[in-house]
């Protein structure tokens, strides 16, 4: 539905800060009328993003991107302008001349109910816990990690071991119920070791489990949803995870395990939360354009408190080389740390 112009102005009005606090845009600076905070279109480490309450209008003096709140909403939801402009008018409550225009916000359908759990014995976990595996000591010897922020973080995410020197990365629920456990292994190199291929916990234990068991997956470090944060950002490896966490502590850190794994239904307990999700780079981009529709569909079914973000860093900033390569988050920091020294 298209918006007439006295709509739009009424929507270009709703104010800056107000829809920055809402996106969850942290702004700093002592000032009444324009305050700053890091640019979302480049690699920002000191915030170059002017944003004017006087003019209502945001602009970055390094890349140069701008505009109004609409704009705004745009970039840093992937939101095209009628999108944008339903999600002010929706959160914002704006009055409009036209009250048939809200229509085309849609409601929302079902949402499936959420599944029944069958964990694993918790013992499982704290037997396998600790720091034999290969991963473990390649994070260290590759310069991923220090021993002390392995240690750290191994303890938080509950990382095992295998007899066969595979790490266990298992999978764990707010209420500290045990999934299952993926069972990887890696090089000394610290990459996956891909003629030694991953096995579940849950398929071990087969013989084990009910006759209808069915599993349910959830996302690595999902217990951590228990510390004081409301900031998430989720990834595609548990290393990745594992290793943001110590260097980005604002956030929790999950993992859904792979490009394919990411469902609407592995979101639904995060609907309190503030999300940005990180796609890994890929030549043609598929990565990115799937998720964008996995993050469309899971706020079509689910209630979210603030909008979910995508970040489209990986998409714009790496090179062709590096799509190819298909970095991850992770590769591209170190790389970019790594081209300044």
């Amino acid at each position: 539905m298209k918006y007439n112009e006295l709509d739009l102005q009424k929507i270009r009005e709703v104010p800056i800060f107000d829809v920055c606090s809402k996106l969850g845009i942290t702004l700093k600076g002592k000032g009444k009328i324009t305050k700053r905070t890091l640019c979302w279109n480049h690699n920002d480490k000191h915030p170059s993003m002017r944003i004017n309450k006087d003019k209502n209008i945001y602009k970055c003096f390094v890349c140069g991107e701008g505009g109004d709140v609409i704009k705004l909403v745009q970039e840093h939801e992937n939101l095209d302008f009628l999108e944008a402009c339903d999600w002010l008018v929706k959160e914002f409550d704006v009055i409009l001349t036209n009250h048939t225009v809200q229509n085309h916000v849609k409601s929302k359908p079902s949402a499936p109910p959420p599944p029944i759990v069958v964990p694993l014995d918790a013992a499982l976990v704290t037997k396998s816990k600790g720091l034999g595996s290969e991963f473990c000591k390649a994070m260290v010897a590759t310069g991923y990690l220090s021993d002390g922020q392995l240690r750290h973080a191994a303890e938080r995410y509950q990382l095992g071991y295998s007899k066969e020197g595979g790490v266990i990365f298992w999978e764990i629920d707010e209420q500290q119920q045990v999934h299952t456990g993926k069972i990887m292994y890696y090089q000394s190199d610290c990459h996956r070791d891909k003629g030694h291929n991953p096995t579940w916990v849950h398929s071990i234990l087969k013989q084990q489990l009910p006759v209808d068991y069915e599993l349910q997956h959830c996302l690595f470090g999902q217990h951590l949803l228990n510390e004081r944060t409301e900031r998430v950002a989720i990834v595609e490896s548990e290393k990745t995870a594992i290793i943001m966490s110590e260097k980005f502590t604002d956030f929790v850190w999950l993992s859904c395990g792979g490009m394919q794994m990411l469902k609407p239904e592995l979101l639904a307990p995060l609907v309190q939360y503030r999300i940005i999700i990180f796609p890994d780079a890929d030549p043609e981009g598929e990565a990115y354009k799937q998720w964008i529709d996995i993050v469309n569909e899971t706020q079509r079914l689910y209630r979210f408190r603030y909008p979910i973000r995508l970040s489209p860093l990986l998409e714009q900033k790496t090179t062709k080389e590096q799509k190819e390569r298909k970095i991850d988050i992770v590769d591209f920091l170190f790389e970019q740390d790594e081209s300044h020294v």
